[in-house]
């Protein structure tokens, strides 16, 4: 991902919303262009007519509302009839014979989107609008293409869900240790860790708590979940055992036992690490003072992919929608600088590389003055591992299983616990559809 000699200082966070929203609205142009020139300009959505798009997708919070806030403003002809999937889930929409016209869902629903045949390759759209693929980031489309074993674009990502590690402050003060710092190992972390995991005065203080199924996802060390040869487990590995033995062993520090415990709410975690949480943190800081801040997410000693695995939310387009076109072209626009920008200000991590975005990161959000808030921006996007129909299947089984209570309590050693899991992902796989 970008680094920081290539942004702006993050004391350009205080620009005002409105001035660079308008700065952006200069640059959006240039962006959705993509590779077409002067003398051969990509065409430009018009949308003089009234047309109404059907969008479905599993938002259900104020990032659907921007959208629709930003779509009303720059396209009034556009209307949008949104179905969620709470209202309606993918079979149901399939049998009813409502499909939409695109839709944008979090990674982990890709195959069950692309098994209901919601979901079609947009290749010929992207050569017919010249979409730049160079606006995204390094990594980016590397990642899109590991999900077609014939080179489809099946998914357009828009945004990252960048890992940091969060750190309470008060309790590295309470027992005299020295913060975490951006660029640290997991071996690092562990020995911070065991420095500020105890009970005092009858509260235990865990030193380093972490999200099960979002670092499995992220999966730094691009180890492959399924054989594409064989459509079996992979994960019985030396390589899988390594990372159990590193973040599964976390657990076994003396009183940092597993507990499921919230970073910003019970305020007894010294570090933590997931998805990005950055909006509730400000939240709690803001009604209980608490006393944060971030760095880098730390990584695996002589990490082989380089960084995380893309964990990314997607739009995408079904082979029956009766308005391609123009789905494509308002994909076009919400990964645009603009769109882009608006979103970043408000604590959702660009995709794109634009350094508008990247300089007005976190700019809306309250209470982040001073933090560290450039980590966010610092997690670099690995080479991908190999892409299976199954991954889905055999990553459920493996933060469950293998970082489930029969690991963490110690009922059964790391060699038992991967050949189960390993059992279990087979077995899970022979029962899937074909």
């Amino acid at each position: 991902m970008m680094t920081l000699t290539r942004m702006c200082r993050m004391g350009c966070i205080g620009v005002a919303s409105a001035a660079l929203l308008a700065a952006c609205s200069q640059n959006a142009g240039d962006m959705q262009k993509g590779s077409g020139d002067d003398a051969n300009p990509a065409p430009a959505p018009s949308f003089s007519e009234p047309v109404t798009l059907h969008y479905y997708t599993n938002d259900n919070t104020k990032w659907l509302e921007l959208e629709q806030k930003l779509i009303a403003k720059k396209y009034p002809n556009v209307t949008l009839k949104v179905t969620q999937e709470k209202e309606l889930k993918m079979d149901q929409l399939v049998t009813v014979g409502d499909i939409p016209d695109f839709l944008s869902f979090s990674l982990g629903s890709f195959w069950d989107l692309k098994n209901y045949g919601l979901i079609s390759d947009m290749t010929p759209l992207m050569k017919k609008y010249r979409f730049d693929e160079n606006r995204f980031l390094p990594g980016v489309m590397e990642s899109v293409r590991s999900y077609s074993d014939r080179g489809e674009m099946l998914l357009l990502p828009f945004e990252l869900n960048s890992n940091v590690l969060f750190y309470n402050k008060t309790i590295f003060d309470k027992f005299g240790v020295a913060y975490p710092r951006d660029g640290m190992t997991w071996e690092q972390i562990s020995d911070l860790a065991r420095k500020v995991s105890r009970k005092e005065e009858g509260t235990e203080y865990k030193g380093f708590i972490f999200q099960h199924q979002n670092l499995v996802w992220k999966n730094q060390l691009g180890l492959p979940f399924v054989d594409p040869k064989t459509n079996k487990a992979a994960t019985n590995t030396p390589e899988w055992k390594r990372w159990l033995d590193v973040m599964g062993g976390f657990y076994f520090l003396p009183n940092n036992d597993y507990k499921n415990l919230s970073f910003y709410k019970e305020q007894t975690v010294a570090m933590w690490t997931g998805a990005n949480i950055v909006s509730s943190v400000v939240e709690a800081a803001s009604s209980t003072g608490l006393n944060w801040d971030v760095v880098t997410l730390p990584q695996f000693t002589d990490n082989p992919s380089g960084g995380t695995q893309m964990i990314a939310p997607f739009y995408a387009i079904p082979p029956g929608s009766k308005h391609k076109d123009e789905a494509f072209q308002l994909i076009s626009y919400l990964l645009s600088e603009e769109v882009q920008t608006a979103k970043a200000r408000q604590g959702k991590v660009p995709i794109v590389d634009s350094p508008a975005a990247t300089q007005g990161y976190a700019a809306d959000l309250p209470g982040v003055s001073g933090k560290n808030m450039g980590a966010f921006l610092k997690d670099k996007i690995g080479k991908p591992a190999v892409v299976t129909k199954y991954d889905g299947i055999a990553k459920d089984v493996f933060y469950k299983t293998a970082l489930g209570k029969d690991f963490y309590s110690g009922t059964k050693d790391v060699n038992t616990i991967l050949r189960e899991v390993e059992e279990e992902i087979n077995r899970k796989i022979k029962e899937a559809p074909q």
